[in-house]
């Protein structure tokens, strides 16, 4: 997969998602397998959704290095280095909810629609 296919299919699932009122990506690509992806999505219930991935496609994966990925108030996804998570088995993958962090598998764009769906 390559960069192009990646935001291809990136925004074939938003516009596949009924809840979304407006979205909005930049691609900042720093080579032809590389690029920094950040945007907002919109939900008709005036929620936001934030979005920075730093990624790397090759021919087989889609790999990221840093990524976080926030719904206004509801909850957050990253793997930065908090220090308050370095304890969890998932670490650095976490969820930051309800003024806890919760263990968290690295989570794509795909799987945060589907949880603000539910």
């Amino acid at each position: 997969m390559n960069i192009n296919d990646y935001i291809s299919s990136l925004e074939n699932k938003i516009h596949s998602f009924q809840l979304i009122a407006s979205y909005n990506l930049n691609i900042d690509r720093k080579s032809d397998e590389i690029a920094f992806v950040s945007g907002k999505i919109e939900f008709r219930d005036g929620s936001i959704l934030d979005l920075k991935e730093f990624i790397e496609c090759t021919e087989f994966s889609v790999r990221k290095y840093n990524y976080r990925i926030f719904s206004k108030v509801i909850f957050r996804y990253d793997n930065a280095p908090d220090p308050h998570a370095k304890k969890l088995d998932t670490y650095p993958h976490h969820k930051h909810q309800q003024g806890k962090i919760l263990e968290s598998k690295e989570v794509n764009l795909f799987e945060v629609l589907e949880e603000n769906e539910n």
